[in-house]
């Protein structure tokens, strides 16, 4: 009996270009931010009041964007690779 790792084409993605590349930084930082803001919220609210909070919503709405245009491009890519000898392709 083969292994699982025979039924799937490798390698299981698609190389990364600088622009993903790019689009990872940018949510692993924008996450890295946003858990830093809200483990020092007491702090950060001393240091500029009340526009503390709406900084952790924009910070928070940004991740959640990024993070969503990430992974939509990186699936497209991912898809892409895979299927690139295949007349399957979506």
């Amino acid at each position: 009996m083969s292994g699982w790792r025979d039924l799937i084409p490798a390698p299981l993605a698609a190389p990364e270009t600088r622009e993903r590349r790019a689009a990872r930084f940018r949510v692993i930082a924008g996450c890295a931010i946003l858990a830093m803001m809200i483990l020092f919220f007491g702090p950060l609210r001393a240091l500029v009041g009340s526009l503390a909070l709406a900084l952790v919503v924009a910070v928070g709405t940004y991740v959640g964007i990024q993070g969503w245009l990430w992974v939509q491009e990186k699936n497209a890519a991912d898809d892409a690779w895979l299927f690139r000898d295949s007349d399957d392709a979506a």
